[in-house]
């Protein structure tokens, strides 16, 4: 288990504690104050972690002797803040780190969730200036919506049924978009996105900079050749680069080191041949978040 079951799983995973998705959660940690001013503000609190005071990226930032090391450590910081519980700073999004979960676990969490209302992806607005309904927002972010119309769809917000919601998330699913859950903020859980590189914000500022804004799943994906035949359906369906296909061999081959554990090879196999596998019980790989 990751650092957050530890904290705030009561002996589960931290997604599947309801006590992270209840009203009195959200009101100790002024998550709807919180909330309020993190999506609307949403595009600086990007930009200001990639550009920082200067408008050099942080490529070039954490490439700096020493220093690029304290910047990053520093950056790295917001995200895992839990102290004080109010007045935490949204601006640097302070204590609203994600995960990636499989298909399965995020159909569990809708089970907890409620309300379930289909939203506006933030990111995809800031990244491609498009509306696109990918994101389920739950309990005090699902308050928030209507004061942020911008994150309000087309045809205006609408109130899943957890069934409805379960086949959503599938599509995305099938779709090739990551499921995520985030903390908003710690321990309180807001959201369900259905990420994709290079537009969901986090997931870049992980893979380009190496910034904990996403951690990895609790899961690996690990190959059954047994019952691979080689059809080479799981091929594209990795964003993180962790799976390629060896044609010398006819099989995939997984790194478990790059690995998030979103599950999108096992779902498309037709062969059933990809399982996902509890981290923790990958020793090489059991302590990479």
């Amino acid at each position: 288990m990751c650092e957050w079951c530890y904290k705030h799983g009561a002996g589960k995973k931290w997604y599947l504690n309801s006590k992270n998705y209840l009203e009195e959660t959200a009101e100790a940690v002024g998550a709807h104050e919180y909330i309020y001013e993190l999506w609307k503000h949403f595009e600086k609190v990007y930009l200001q972690k990639i550009f920082g005071i200067s408008t050099r990226g942080p490529g070039y930032k954490f490439s700096i002797p020493v220093v690029g090391r304290a910047i990053k450590w520093y950056i790295n910081s917001w995200f895992t803040k839990e102290k004080p519980l109010k007045g935490r700073n949204p601006r640097r999004a302070e204590g609203h780190p994600g995960q990636v979960v499989p298909l399965e676990d995020a159909q569990h969490i809708l089970e907890l969730a409620d309300p379930i209302l289909k939203v506006n992806c933030a990111c995809r607005h800031m990244t491609r200036g498009i509306e696109d309904p990918c994101c389920l927002a739950f309990g005090a972010l699902a308050e928030m919506v209507p004061k942020l119309p911008r994150y309000i769809p087309e045809h205006g917000a609408e109130r899943l049924h957890i069934d409805e919601a379960k086949d959503f998330v599938e599509k995305m699913n099938r779709g090739g978009r990551v499921n995520t859950v985030w903390f908003g903020p710690v321990p309180y859980i807001a959201a369900l996105c259905s990420c994709e590189y290079p537009e969901c914000a986090a997931t870049r500022l992980r893979i380009d900079y190496g910034l904990n804004a996403l951690y990895k799943g609790e899961y690996v994906a690990k190959v059954d050749f047994s019952k691979c035949t080689g059809c080479g359906t799981c091929a594209s369906r990795c964003q993180f680069g962790a799976l390629t296909f060896t044609d010398s061999m006819n099989r995939p081959f997984i790194d478990a080191w790059k690995c998030y554990g979103c599950g999108l090879c096992a779902t498309t196999c037709p062969e059933g041949a990809i399982e996902m596998v509890d981290r923790t019980a990958v020793p090489a790989v059991k302590d990479e978040w």
